[in-house]
């Protein structure tokens, strides 16, 4: 049975490679790129730690304890996807549009 510190981690390497460096990551998060760095090299990730972790990344609470390895995809029509992308934060918003304009330049 996998744990919260296990689905944690695991959560915590998934969301990071999102980001180009850990600093990037630091600088929305508020945590030292020093401590992620320690993060990802297997430090457990205590509560207080996912929650903050959580807030900086744009997650909903609670995201980084799930177990996501069987999530399944769910296809959303144009209309949901701007409503969803709507409630993201401010930061989350504008990594969507990078990652968006990333993808049309291939």
């Amino acid at each position: 049975m996998v744990g919260a510190f296990d689905n944690r981690h695991a959560n915590f390497l998934q969301i990071i490679e999102g980001y180009s460096t850990l600093v990037e990551v630091s600088s929305i998060t508020g945590i030292s790129a020093n401590y992620l760095s320690q993060l990802k090299g297997g430090k457990r990730i205590g509560h207080v730690m996912a929650r903050r972790l959580e807030q900086g990344m744009g997650l909903r609470s609670g995201w980084l304890d799930l177990d996501h390895t069987e999530s399944t995809t769910v296809t959303l029509s144009e209309h949901e996807l701007g409503k969803q992308s709507l409630k993201l934060s401010p930061t989350a918003k504008l990594r969507l549009i990078k990652k968006l304009a990333a993808s049309l330049a291939d």
